[in-house]
């Protein structure tokens, strides 16, 4: 998934912990946990510095707070975060219905919107 802007920008553990459960409740989304979107995971834990132990934290994370974490984050590295579950999302090679209404939510939930793209 290797993203180019996540070597520009440095995410801070509370905002790591929430990208981990939103990125989470993307590949839940459908109902269905393709191993690709494992390794999607893998691959986005790996590139923003997540440790097994910060995994560990974020898995006790709620919703509700890894959104406060996000709205909380700067503009930029809300691109990013557009981004990445955009990234997530496809990583099975499908875009499911169930998938873009959770992310198009987000966005609306931590204040950013078309000004994305």
């Amino acid at each position: 998934m290797k993203t180019k802007n996540l070597e520009k920008v440095q995410f801070e553990e509370l905002e790591k912990k929430a990208i981990y459960v939103m990125t989470n409740q993307v590949v839940l989304a459908d109902g269905t946990v393709h191993p690709s979107e494992l390794e999607a995971m893998k691959q986005l834990q790996e590139d923003i510095g997540m440790g097994s132990n910060l995994v560990s934290e974020a898995q006790s994370t709620t919703v509700e707070e890894a959104l406060v974490s996000l709205h909380n984050m700067t503009f930029p590295k809300k691109k990013v975060l557009a981004k990445i579950l955009e990234d997530m999302a496809v990583s099975d090679n499908h875009l499911h219905e169930k998938e873009m209404h959770l992310i198009i939510q987000t966005f609306k939930n931590i204040g950013i919107g078309g000004e994305t793209e």
